[in-house]
């Protein structure tokens, strides 16, 4: 029994009003999923963007140890 079926409507506005109170309660669901999902995408991007930085940080250092390398070759081997 829902919160309509205690008021005075009639049969058609009673059956409108449950199947609105149905939608409502859907769309809740799919928001509250998708706030869910959301979250989760979030946690996912920053560990992605961490990963990232932390990736940019391991070429550059690489990079700076090859011109490092390279400038104590000999000339004729450049």
């Amino acid at each position: 029994m829902t919160f309509f079926n205690s008021l005075n409507y009639s049969e058609g506005m009673e059956a409108q009003l449950i199947a609105l109170e149905k939608k409502i309660k859907q769309l809740i669901s799919l928001i509250e999923s998708a706030q869910g999902k959301n979250k989760g995408l979030e946690t996912r991007l920053a560990s992605t963007e961490a990963t990232l930085t932390k990736l940019q940080s391991n070429m550059k250092e690489a990079s700076l140890r090859l011109e490092k390398m390279m400038k104590q070759l000999p000339e004729e081997n450049r």
